[in-house]
């Protein structure tokens, strides 16, 4: 999000407080769970398997979880990761013809994103109708980059986004025992908030600090 085009404010908490919020404790723990999808699916598939493979899940309550996993590379199970949580809420009356655009952009995005070398997998999960966790994982700082370089990227994000989300939370953090440690620490969390349709979003950023 530009940053000229948002009110922002800055906060910064020890991670290990009971002052992080509740939102945060149950995104972690449904990221950590995504992870340990991925993790699963790189341990059985086979080292000849073809990528991206994309497997679609049906998850309890019949939650929609896709996984798309884009290279295998079986010392990522314990080296360390980059991950990004990105969580949102719908607005409740979005036009058809922007959530039909969001659905073509992500299509778009998922086979752009065979480029990105560092790239691991980008999972989504839709817990609640209408509220979505995405997780990327990543191998370096340059694959994180990629994101922020990405034409597509910045047209959803810069142009759609204020007409689809009522609300987005976007975690940053590592994974510093890798997919078998199971640890996500976080480092930063921003809180996008749109106060109507169409509307630039207002935004929160929480550091989280480690003695």
């Amino acid at each position: 999000m530009q940053k000229n085009a948002e009110s922002s404010q800055l906060h910064t908490l020890d991670s290990s407080s009971l002052q992080v919020s509740w939102q945060v404790r149950l995104d972690l723990r449904v990221l950590r769970y995504m992870a340990q999808s991925v993790h699963f699916r790189l341990l059985r598939s086979a080292s000849a398997a073809t990528f991206p493979s994309i497997e679609y899940i049906v998850e309890r309550r019949k939650r929609t979880h896709r996984v798309i996993i884009y290279q295998q590379q079986e010392n990522v199970l314990q080296a360390r990761l980059l991950f990004v949580g990105f969580v949102s809420g719908r607005q409740p009356h979005v036009r058809p013809g922007i959530a039909q655009e969001i659905q073509r952009v992500d299509q778009l995005f998922i086979s752009e994103l065979t480029h990105n070398a560092g790239l691991l997998s980008y999972s989504s999960l839709e817990l609640n109708p209408g509220q979505w966790y995405n997780l990327v994982l990543l191998s370096d700082l340059a694959a994180k980059t990629y994101f922020k370089e990405s034409s597509t990227h910045r047209y959803a994000a810069y142009d759609l986004a204020m007409h689809y989300y009522a609300w987005i939370r976007l975690h940053n953090g590592i994974m510093p025992g890798g997919l078998e440690s199971k640890n996500m620490l976080l480092q930063s969390t921003k809180y996008y908030t749109f106060p109507a349709i169409g509307q630039k979003p207002v935004m929160q950023e929480l550091l989280y600090t480690r003695n």
